[in-house]
């Protein structure tokens, strides 16, 4: 089972995926006030309760990279690292630009992929 933590920007989301199966088992996506902090592990632990998952049954971990909000980026990472950590689970990150390209990535044209640099950037 893996789960994918993306808090790199103001849209965060969790993501559970099951190799076994290939198929996305949950996920849940939310608009954050810069509030990653109090926001992320409750969602986490609903989610991996929907399931009927532990931490212990997780195989792997993917954490978006940003660029992003630098509180969101240490929020999203230093829960993927402890939780890596802990379960001696693998953990890769992942350049937010290439996952908000991956749907799009069939499309004969190029795509560019842009995020909001912050302080109105």
């Amino acid at each position: 089972m893996l789960l994918g933590i993306d808090t790199a920007t103001r849209l965060a989301g969790l993501a559970l995926y099951d190799e076994q199966r290939g198929r996305v088992l949950g996920e849940e996506t939310w608009h954050s006030a810069n509030n990653h902090t109090v926001e992320l592990m409750p969602r986490l632990v609903r989610l991996l309760d929907q399931q009927g998952l532990a931490p212990g049954d997780l195989s792997g971990l993917a954490v978006s990279l940003g660029p992003g909000s630098f509180t969101g980026l240490r929020i999203g990472l230093g829960v993927a690292k402890g939780l890596a950590l802990a379960q001696r689970l693998p953990l890769v990150g992942i350049p937010t630009p290439e996952v908000t390209a991956q749907p799009h990535k069939h499309q004969r044209l190029p795509i560019w992929a842009i995020l909001r640099a912050g302080r109105g950037r």
